[in-house]
């Protein structure tokens, strides 16, 4: 069969972390229905899973590292205790189910340096098979410079390169003087942009609307004041914009938020929601 009868998917964030992290039937729902295709992904969002994910488990990677955390244990504790549920999520995730496969003892102090040479070889490796799992589309009209920022490790010191990957891709400031994501709002895609706001206004507000209805009020604003309004948290808050209008058309998105059934339609891109993970589970 020629590449150009099968169809060709690309995937949103949400979906490419179902089927890294998700639940083993809910990774068996998605490949039932995904696999087999082509499936793409772009810078974009690779760095949106390196921000939503991979720095979280590298944060907690330098949590365990401290003198004053003694266990696994206690490392999982004062996480709990600190971080906003998506952040404690990730690692509440992965965590439990890392160490255990490894027949780790979360109370043990001695099992410590045993768990921090594992999580860093499973950050090297995840981060690797981001790259390597998904054919990149090889375009990025946002020309985002924390999709780019590369995690150089050495095995004798992830430490090291943990370290200075945390630092780039935390360095907004610079990262944003190098995108374009201002001309890719306000020019390349400005009247995509204005449809997108006045649809909003005309939309009731709903659990259906609320994503689409956010990420509109955020677009409103960057119309309204340019440049100075684009910023790398405002780009966390308008991901699935941004996504949306730089899938390729002839590829169909494959997403599981409800904001692309608003996004999509009107600049034609082909897309397909999936159920969630919960419906899946309780359907």
């Amino acid at each position: 069969m020629e590449a150009k009868d099968s169809p060709q998917y690309f995937l949103d964030t949400s979906v490419v972390r179902s089927k890294l992290l998700g639940t083993q039937t809910y990774k068996q729902y998605l490949n039932s229905h995904l696999e087999g295709h082509p499936l793409y992904i772009s810078n974009y969002v690779q760095m949106e899973m390196k921000r939503s994910y991979l720095i979280n488990i590298i944060s907690f990677y330098f949590m365990l590292r401290l003198d004053t955390i003694n266990t696994i244990g206690d490392a999982i504790t004062f996480w709990s205790n600190k971080f906003k549920t998506s952040q404690l999520k990730a690692i509440l995730q992965l965590v439990p189910q890392l160490f255990s496969t490894h027949q780790l003892d979360l109370t043990s102090s001695q099992d410590k340096e045993k768990a921090l040479q594992i999580l860093g070889i499973y950050i090297k490796r995840f981060e690797l098979l981001l790259r390597k799992k998904y054919t990149n589309i090889g375009q990025d009209a946002t020309a985002c410079a924390r999709a780019v920022v590369p995690l150089n490790v050495e095995l004798n010191n992830m430490a090291q390169g943990f370290k200075q990957f945390a630092d780039e891709f935390g360095d907004v400031e610079t990262c944003r003087s190098q995108c374009q994501i201002d001309q890719f709002l306000l020019e390349r895609y400005r009247k995509e942009v204005e449809a997108y706001v006045e649809q909003a206004s005309q939309l009731p507000k709903n659990n259906e609307t609320r994503g689409f209805i956010k990420i509109a009020d955020n677009l409103r604003e960057i119309l309204e004041q340019g440049a100075t309004a684009c910023s790398c948290k405002r780009c966390e808050k308008i991901g699935d914009a941004v996504i949306a209008l730089d899938a390729p058309r002839q590829m169909r998105l494959e997403h599981t938020d409800n904001s692309f059934d608003y996004l999509c339609p009107p600049i034609e891109q082909p897309h397909y929601k999936h159920p969630s993970e919960n419906q899946i589970l309780t359907n």
